[in-house]
C-alpha cells in the first residue's frame, strides 16, 4: 500500500467543452494543473566495510608492556592525594596499572616523569606516589609488584 510520500509527481488537464450557439462567446477551454508533491529521501552515504578499510592500509599493534620487580614509595611534600608514578622507560602522561600480586590490589597511576638512575633504584622498577601506596596495601618501603602499560 503507498504512502502519501510515495506518489509520483502528475499534471493533469482537464477540459471543459461547452456547447456554442449562434448568440453566445466563443468556446473556452479551462485547464486545471493538479500536481502531487514529491518527498524525495537522499541515498544513504555508503559506508565502507573492513575489508574495504584495511585494504591497502596496514594496521598498527601497539603490545602492553608487562614488568614486574621491586616498587618504592616517592618522597613527596606536594600532591599527596594523586596517584602519581616515576618510571624508567615509559613516556611521561602514560597510564599504567601496578598489581600488588600478595593481595591482588590494582591501582591505576599516571607516569610523571623519569626514575633517576641512581645506585638506590637499580633494583626499583617504579616508584609510587604515597596515595597510590596505600591504595595496593604495601606494608613495606620495598614491595613487589606487576607493571602493565601501553607505551
Amino acid at each position: 500500500m503507498p504512502e502519501k510520500d510515495d506518489a509520483v509527481s502528475a499534471t493533469k488537464e482537464t477540459t471543459v467543452a461547452t456547447t456554442t450557439t449562434a448568440t453566445t462567446n466563443p468556446v473556452t477551454t479551462a485547464s486545471t494543473p493538479i500536481t502531487a508533491t514529491v518527498k524525495t529521501t537522499p541515498e544513504p552515504a555508503k559506508t565502507e566495510t573492513s575489508e574495504e578499510k584495511s585494504a591497502g592500509k596496514t594496521t598498527e599493534y601497539v603490545s602492553r608492556v608487562n614488568e614486574s620487580g621491586m616498587a618504592e614509595q616517592i618522597d613527596q611534600k606536594a600532591d599527596a592525594n594523586k596517584f602519581l608514578a616515576l618510571h624508567k622507560t615509559a613516556p611521561v602522561g602514560t597510564i599504567m596499572a601496578v598489581k600488588n600480586p600478595q593481595n591482588d590490589q590494582t591501582v591505576y597511576v599516571r607516569v610523571i616523569g623519569k626514575l633517576p638512575s641512581t645506585g638506590d633504584n637499580d633494583k626499583v622498577v617504579v616508584k609510587l606516589s604515597k596515595k597510590a601506596c596505600q591504595q595496593i596495601g604495601a606494608v613495606d618501603k620495598r614491595f613487589r609488584v606487576e607493571v602493565s602499560y601501553m607505551p
